[in-house]
C-alpha cells in the first residue's frame, strides 16, 4: 500500500493539473477585449473611430449625439461598424447612422444605411420599424420634386422609388406593409408612362393580396393604365379590347365602386371607338377592296355587335343593297 500511495498521489495531481488547465483559457478569454476577426475594411480617409475598442467608440458616438453634433455622431457611427463590423455595438451603431442621415434629409442615403442593417444584422434590432421608415422614405422619395433651383418648381422623378419599394419587397415578402409597396411600385410606373410595368405590379398586389386594402385600387388603376394603352395606339385593336375587358371586369367584381360613373362613361368611349373601327373595316372592303362578299360579312358582324350604333342604318342598308346584288 505504502508504494502505490505515490502513485496516486501524482494521479490526483495530474488530474486537477488537467482540469485547470482546460479551465483557465476559459477565464483568460473572458477577460480579454474585443478583437475584430473579420478582414480589414480598406483605407478610409473621412472615417477613422477616435477610440480604441467597439464599446468605448459606442460611448464617444452616443455622447456626440446627445451634445448636438449629429453630422460628428452620423459619422462616428459609421467608423464603428466600418471597423468592428462583428461587435455587440455595429448594429447600435448602423441604426444610429441610418436615423441621423434620415434627420438630416439624406434620405437615399438613409435608406441604403437601413437596408444594409436588414442585410447583415437580422434579429439585432426592431424589424418593422427599420421597415415602416424605409416605406416612408420611398414614399417622400416618390413625391418629392428633384432639381429645384430658386423659382423654378423642379421636375417628378417618381421612378426613384421603383427601386426602393422593390427591396422592401424582397426583404419582406409578408410584412403587413407589402401590398401597399406593391401597389406603390405600379403608382411609381404609371406616374413614369411606364403602364406595362405598372400593370404588372397592380397585378402583383391583386393576386397576392386580394383581401387587401389595396386591391381594389390595384384593380382600378389597372383598368385605367389598359385605357391609357389604347389611347396612345388608337388603331391597335387588341389593345382596345383588353381595355375594355378590364373596365367590364372591374364594374362585375366592384359594382358599388365610386368609380362607376367614370368607368362607365369610359366604357361608352371604348365601345364607340370599337363601333367606328368594325364600321371602317367593312366600308375598306366595301368601297376600296370592292370586295362585296367580305364586305356583306363586315356589315353583318357590325350589326350583330354593334345594333345601337351610329352608323348601324347605314350597314343595314348596305346589307340589303349586297343582298340584291348577289340575288341578281
Amino acid at each position: 500500500m505504502s508504494k502505490c500511495a505515490p502513485h496516486l498521489s501524482g494521479f490526483r495531481t495530474l488530474v486537477l493539473l488537467s482540469v485547470w488547465l482546460a479551465a483557465a483559457p476559459m477565464v483568460r478569454a473572458s477577460a480579454r477585449p474585443y478583437v475584430e476577426t473579420a478582414p480589414k475594411r480598406g483605407f478610409h480617409l473621412f472615417v477613422r473611430p477616435k477610440a480604441k475598442t467597439p464599446a468605448a467608440q459606442w460611448e464617444h458616438v452616443q455622447a456626440l449625439e446627445q451634445a448636438g453634433r449629429t453630422r460628428a455622431a452620423a459619422n462616428q457611427a459609421l467608423a464603428l461598424r466600418l471597423f468592428w463590423p462583428h461587435a455587440p455595438e455595429a448594429a447600435q451603431g448602423q441604426l444610429l447612422y441610418a436615423r441621423l442621415l434620415e434627420q438630416r434629409g439624406h434620405l437615399a442615403e438613409a435608406f441604403d444605411a437601413y437596408q444594409h442593417l436588414v442585410e447583415h444584422y437580422p434579429g439585432r434590432f426592431e424589424f418593422n420599424e427599420v421597415l415602416g421608415r424605409q416605406m416612408q422614405i420611398a414614399k417622400t422619395l416618390m413625391e418629392r420634386r428633384k432639381g429645384k433651383f430658386l423659382f423654378l418648381p423642379g421636375f417628378a422623378a417618381p421612378e426613384r422609388a421603383v427601386p426602393l419599394f422593390e427591396k422592401i419587397v424582397a426583404s419582406a415578402p409578408e410584412w403587413h406593409g407589402t401590398p401597399e409597396a406593391y401597389y406603390l411600385t405600379g403608382v411609381a410606373h404609371e406616374r413614369g408612362y411606364e403602364y406595362e410595368q405598372a400593370i404588372e405590379a397592380y397585378f402583383t398586389t391583386l393576386n397576392r393580396f386580394p383581401e387587401s386594402e389595396f386591391a381594389k385600387q390595384a384593380a382600378y388603376a389597372q383598368a385605367l393604365c389598359h385605357i391609357k394603352i389604347s389611347n396612345d395606339a388608337p388603331n391597335d385593336q387588341r389593345a382596345l379590347e383588353t381595355a375594355r375587358a378590364a373596365v367590364v371586369l372591374f364594374l362585375q367584381r366592384h359594382p358599388d365602386s365610386e368609380h362607376r360613373a367614370e368607368l362607365e362613361a369610359e366604357l361608352a368611349r371604348l365601345r364607340a371607338r370599337q363601333s367606328h373601327i368594325a364600321f371602317a373595316r367593312a366600308r375598306y372592303y366595301d368601297n376600296n377592296l370592292r370586295r362585296p362578299e367580305a364586305a356583306l360579312i363586315e356589315y353583318q358582324t357590325f350589326v350583330a355587335l354593334f345594333p345601337d350604333a351610329e352608323q348601324a342604318p347605314l350597314a343595314r342598308q348596305r346589307i340589303e343593297e349586297l343582298n340584291r346584288s348577289k340575288e341578281k
